[in-house]
């Protein structure tokens, strides 16, 4: 009965079907509490009642009379109040979402009776509390979840025991402590998400630490520990040593520093790599033109210098491209926009580029917004620009733009033109 229409109470006819073993009332719009006769089917093998409209506790008794429960779907529910007990008597469960409500008390360190379970998906709710080291007994665990919760201290480094971990998704937490190596113990990990927490510790080429023992983790695509402060250090060569599959990578907003190694452009599937507001310093190595499959590349509010000496026309696939306020210098590659006809976002504000924009920008069909302000730019207006149909966006402010605006070129229309800024600029309009 998923995906109908049905709302109201749950019929307390369902209780008399006691021999039932799947029960699937997923994206309705019952509302009410759960009520306590679920747990009278003893039978009872698939729960899914997720996306309907509950509100109130979920029974502290319901899971007493549900021992061959495996499947426990009650996600985005409304639900509020604490996970019951008797949930962890339920040592056949294998699926667990009780994601995007608002559960609040602890995770218990009862969760390692839960032997068989796969998949534990908890993310926004409000627990908060510690991780238990317990929850390394989970050895089947595949998915685990814990995101955008209250969760302080440390991360466990009996997580490492979970060696058939493929997704661990831990962000927006106030998780503290060092990012334990023992992470590099999950070989079969494809999804790491650390990012908004307290983590410390630092990033470096001298011994073990945390990013070179992910070159175990040979099947990993994304990796994310950015919003993490205390994280210092600067970005190790070995890190050109992590999977080849690797396709996203966020570690904006650490305390990060020192130059950007060559070796990332080791990493030649990356889709979105986002190194952004750290203390990075240097050039960008020339190796990013490897990166062919880019398409986010997120590098601002850094202090790189140099250069963009990277052949941007390279990236066939780039959409989105910040490299705003650094300290970059020199032109504005002219191969910008050669072959790339999918660049949407082009940011290179607040650095100290100098000359003129390069004609083959005109090439950015897909162009959505440019912004070029506070530079060393000298050239006259383009008004050629105007004819790219989907720009919305042109700031040119704090520049030495000069000439006429007005064009009497009917194609250069701005037809589509929301936002223009053209503040402080030093020539003559």
């Amino acid at each position: 009965m998923k995906k109908n229409n049905f709302h109201g109470p749950l019929p307390a006819q369902l209780a008399n079907l006691h021999r039932v073993k799947y029960i699937q009332l997923s994206f309705n719009g019952f509302y009410g509490e759960i009520p306590s006769w679920f747990g009278s089917f003893p039978k009872l093998q698939y729960l899914s009642l997720r996306h309907n409209n509950f509100t109130g506790e979920i029974p502290a008794d319901m899971f007493e009379g549900l021992p061959r429960l495996q499947v426990l779907y009650l996600a985005k529910d409304g639900l509020s109040g604490k996970i019951p007990m008797s949930l962890f008597k339920c040592k056949e469960l294998q699926d667990i979402s009780l994601a995007n409500n608002k559960l609040e008390g602890i995770l218990p360190k009862e969760i390692k009776n839960l032997t068989m379970l796969r998949t534990l998906q908890l993310h926004n709710n409000l627990i908060e509390g510690i991780i238990p080291r317990q929850i390394g007994d989970l050895l089947n665990l595949e998915i685990l979840n814990l995101s955008t919760n209250l969760f302080r201290g440390h991360l466990p480094p009996t997580i490492g025991n979970l060696t058939h971990l493929r997704i661990i998704r831990l962000s927006n937490n106030s998780l503290a402590g060092h990012l334990p190596v023992t992470l590099g113990n999950l070989r079969d990990l494809q999804v790491l998400d650390l990012a908004y927490n307290d983590f410390s510790g630092t990033l470096s080429s001298s011994d073990i630490n945390f990013l070179s023992s992910l070159a175990n983790c040979n099947d990993l695509r994304f990796l994310g520990f950015g919003g993490n402060p205390l994280v210092t250090g600067y970005l190790p060569a070995s890190i050109g040593n992590l999977s080849v599959s690797l396709q996203y990578f966020y570690v904006s907003g650490c305390n990060i520093g020192g130059s950007i190694p060559g070796e990332i452009g080791n990493l030649t599937n990356l889709v979105i790599l986002d190194l952004s507001r750290n203390n990075l310093v240097g050039s960008i190595p020339t190796t990013f033109t490897r990166l062919k499959h880019i398409q986010r590349l997120h590098m601002s509010s850094n202090f790189l210098r140099g250069p963009l000496q990277i052949d941007i026309g390279n990236w066939n696939v780039a959409e989105h491209l910040d490299f705003s306020r650094n300290q970059l210098s020199g032109t504005i590659p002219d191969n910008v926009c050669d072959r790339n006809n999918n660049l949407r976002y082009l940011a290179l504000s607040d650095n100290q580029l100098e000359g003129i924009l390069p004609l083959s920008l005109i090439n950015c069909s897909e162009l959505v917004a440019l912004n070029v302000a506070g530079n060393h730019l000298s050239d006259t207006f383009p008004h050629w620009l105007g004819m790219l149909p989907k720009l919305r966006v042109l700031i040119l402010r704090s520049n030495k733009f000069h000439g006429s605006i007005q064009d009497s070129n009917a194609t250069s229309s701005f037809s589509k033109l929301q936002m223009l800024d053209l503040s402080l600029l030093r020539g003559s309009v």
